[in-house]
């Protein structure tokens, strides 16, 4: 067999302490304050999220891997929002009224939790600092 038994050992180890770290919850973040770690996991929610939902399919978010021609360029216009805004942009975009375009971004106010749209919003901001 190749590898041999030294080979199957080692692998056995890896597999093992990889499963003990799952148990244990995963690897350690270091010295991370409890608000760091769940910001953290909040913006890769929100990461998650964009990916699910297809936002990437119309936009164009670098750190989101959006490529969408359709809708606007998120690189460039996440800069001028705040979490409120961009919030409410994401729930309700035509608080007014439709366009006169066909094409237009659904709202997404009723199709995604309280939890879901903050952490969309956490990671959409996230992208915008340096």
């Amino acid at each position: 067999m190749p590898g041999g038994p030294g080979v199957r050992a080692g692998l056995a180890g890896v597999l093992a302490a990889g499963a003990v770290l799952l148990a244990l919850g995963g690897p350690a973040r270091g010295d991370e304050p409890p608000a760091a770690v769940a910001r953290d996991d909040t913006v890769a929610a929100g990461r998650a999220l964009f990916a699910r939902m297809g936002c990437g399919s119309c936009h164009r978010l670098a750190a989101g891997a959006g490529i969408g021609p359709i809708g606007p360029d998120l690189d460039l216009m996440l800069p001028g929002y705040d979490a409120k805004s961009l919030r409410a942009k994401i729930a309700d975009p035509y608080p007014t009224g439709p366009t006169g375009s066909f094409l237009r971004m659904p709202a997404y106010g009723d199709r995604m939790s309280d939890a879901e749209l903050d952490a969309l919003v956490a990671f959409l901001l996230s992208t915008t600092r340096d």
